[in-house]
């Protein structure tokens, strides 16, 4: 009878958290909409593959449909075939533009693939896998800020208007701390006897960072994710009459095997340049290549409006366009910040002449501690060729 209470429990756990996850994804895809449907859009689309392309009218209805399948998931029993229609719809959406491809996308969808595949027997071992992808999800995301560029870079903006004057050892003295708490989050949430503690810093971890996005007027799309974390790290780590725990790492189960896989593993290949950024939990590390462009000034009077909206022009060092800043202001969402990702957007702007005096390039940044003098620029530019 106990036996039967717990499982009762696992199942409504696991129902919350696929409500949870559904719901998330539905939110950030409304507020993201404009990466997927927007048609007079300046950012180039970057296929993955060159000669892939349909009229747009079929993008808007490929989001269409991973809308729908999400609304459907929490009234329809056949959760498998939900999260399939919902997984091919939006593997479709990446192969028209990988810019689609963002670090929320790709963890919800792993969960609720996960969450969907559940029999009748493994439960609790289907709630174990979703705990991994948290758990790694933060192990790497504070792995990836232990850099200079977190510290230099990434800190000072983040906390512009809360310090405004930050000297640059100040940086360290926030960032570090910063990184190695978000990358222990992860272990207080992996055993049982410290999970609970974890769980309440993940959750006041997730309250600060959302009230300096909002300080910063930062990526709205950061919103729905964070607050869908927060929420499922409560259900998952403390709401009570859970079991399992005790085998949280033991591959015991597929379902665990592809969370181990996906969140613990090729992470780490990352380190090595043999996994993308945004699928190892990347997002704002400061270690990841960026677009940029020295905007001409015979060039900056012939841009498009939404292009020359996104151009600083009162850099000290002349007009300058950092690709994010574009992208996320036109689209909702940032670029896929790989090199070979962004030689393709480089390569379709050359094609549309409009920086035909400018120079882009793309700087990519040292991990750890290898200095700023390691910065490097990999390319580009309609004037300078490799």
């Amino acid at each position: 009878m106990q036996n039967e209470g717990k499982h009762e429990s696992n199942l409504d756990t696991l129902a919350v958290c696929m409500s949870l996850i559904s719901a998330s994804l539905i939110a950030s895809l409304i507020v993201a909409q404009r990466g997927w449907i927007f048609e007079a859009r300046t950012y180039p689309r970057i296929p993955v593959f060159d000669s892939f392309s349909v009229p747009t009218v079929f993008e808007s209805l490929l989001y269409g449909i991973m809308i729908l399948s999400l609304i459907a998931f929490n009234f329809i029993a056949r959760k498998k075939l939900l999260a399939t229609i919902f997984l091919v719809a939006s593997a479709a959406t990446i192969l028209l533009d990988q810019t689609r491809l963002q670090p929320w996308l790709y963890l919800f969808t792993i969960m609720l693939l996960l969450g969907a595949s559940c029999g009748s027997q493994s439960v609790s071992s289907i709630l174990n896998a979703l705990r991994i992808c948290i758990i790694g999800t933060y192990l790497f995301a504070g792995l990836q800020k232990i850099n200079v560029s977190f510290c230099q870079t990434v800190i000072p903006v983040m906390l512009e208007k809360t310090i405004p004057t930050m000297e640059p050892i100040m940086g360290y003295v926030i960032g570090l701390p910063l990184a190695v708490l978000e990358s222990s989050l992860a272990v207080l949430l992996a055993f049982k006897a410290t999970s609970r503690y974890g769980a309440y810093a993940a959750i006041a971890f997730h309250g600060v960072t959302l009230w300096l996005l909002a300080q910063q007027n930062w990526n709205a799309v950061i919103w729905p994710w964070n607050i869908g974390m927060a929420l499922l790290v409560w259900v998952l780590f403390v709401r009570k009459g859970q079991d399992g725990y005790g085998d949280l790492l033991r591959p015991d189960s597929p379902q665990k095997v592809v969370a181990l896989l996906l969140f613990t593993f090729l992470p780490v290949l990352n380190f090595f340049g043999l996994w993308d950024n945004y699928l190892s939990a990347a997002l704002y590390s400061g270690n990841c290549p960026v677009l940029r462009i020295e905007v001409d000034r015979k060039d900056a009077e012939k841009l498009p409006a939404a292009v020359s909206a996104a151009v600083d022009y009162g850099n000290q060092n002349g007009p300058l366009l950092i690709g994010e800043e574009w992208a996320i202001g036109e689209l909702g969402i940032p670029p896929y910040p790989e090199v070979k990702s962004l030689k393709k957007v480089c390569a379709k702007l050359a094609e549309k002449e409009w920086f035909s005096h400018s120079r882009i390039f793309i700087e990519t940044y040292p991990r750890f501690f290898e200095g700023e003098k390691r910065k490097r620029t990999e390319f580009l530019s309609a004037t300078e060729r490799p």
